[in-house]
């Protein structure tokens, strides 16, 4: 009988990517917030605010990856600030006390979390036992960290995939800067030097893929490329391979701030990581290099 994994996040394009990568080998479930798509088999309904859940879900699941989360995108009012922590922690919470209540074992739990746990202007190589930095998304980031440790109560193997800019060409930056340039403007928002550090979706799936089979997965690692590059440079290398007619306008970060507000934070951190963990794991991405995911968007 096949392993049964439950992913949150259903609509979201990693969970979909990952679903269809491991549907194979899994009894895929979803735990979706939208009704109309839990009538589908192997979707099931949990509200968060409600703190409601389906316990069908859960019922002989063997590992869950918590993948839910409102989009961090959405403008920060108070209200946005608590869907957005909520999805995430609070999410995590209900899950675990359900798993309890329902005397549900799992042996694994994979929690999505982010390198915006690290302080926003470090110029030290984060690692993974660095200090959290200050703010609220890094205080976040800690506290969604912390709810999936709780799974350590239940005798799960706990991992932190603390993710960087996913590259993919269906959806996020890549697709939005494609889009652009397609139609003749490259935007560099802020500091056209500031490091974006990166992982390319099917990376990410694999890495999550290997986490469920291999129990030496432990803890939190930062998931990225070894490549990283300046935002200017990135932009330049789009434009060079794929839309030379394309001009580039950088947007000073006054007007970035003026039109996001706090949300801006996103835009011009600026971060350093290190990967040796992921590296010494014996994890090493098919995509290193931004060459290679431009020739394939080109193909």
């Amino acid at each position: 009988m096949k392993n049964v994994v439950l992913i949150t996040g259903a609509s979201g394009n990693l969970a979909k990517s990952l679903g269809k990568k491991i549907s194979k080998d899994y009894t895929v479930r979803y735990l979706t917030t939208n009704k109309l798509l839990a009538i589908n088999s192997g979707y099931y309904y949990w509200d968060i605010e409600k703190e409601y859940i389906d316990k069908d879900s859960l019922i002989g699941c063997n590992h869950i990856i918590h993948l839910a989360g409102n989009s961090i995108l959405n403008k920060w009012t108070k209200k946005n600030k608590k869907i957005i922590y909520d999805s995430r922690i609070k999410s995590a919470n209900m899950i675990f006390d359900k798993c309890k209540s329902l005397n549900v074992k799992i042996e694994t739990f994979i929690s999505a979390s982010a390198i915006g746990i690290y302080d926003e202007y470090s110029s030290l190589n984060n690692n993974e036992t660095s200090l959290n930095g200050k703010g609220w998304l890094s205080e976040m980031t800690c506290d969604w960290e912390i709810a999936a440790n709780k799974f350590k109560l239940l005798g799960s193997r706990v991992v932190q995939m603390r993710i960087s800019l996913i590259f993919s060409n269906n959806s996020g930056f890549l697709k939005s800067n494609l889009q652009s340039m397609k139609y003749g403007i490259g935007l560099v928002l802020g500091n056209s030097k500031r490091k974006i550090h990166w992982i390319h979706i099917d990376d990410l799936v694999r890495f999550i893929e290997e986490s469920i089979k291999d129990k030496n997965y432990s803890g939190p690692y930062n998931i990225a490329s070894d490549e990283t590059m300046s935002q200017i440079n990135l932009i330049k290398l789009i434009k060079k391979k794929l839309f030379p007619n394309s001009i580039i306008i950088k947007i000073p970060i006054y007007f970035v701030k003026l039109i996001l507000g706090e949300r801006s934070k996103i835009i011009y951190t600026d971060i350093n990581i290190s990967v040796n963990k992921l590296k010494e794991q014996g994890f090493n991405c098919n995509y290193n290099n931004f060459n290679k995911v431009l020739e394939e968007v080109r193909d």
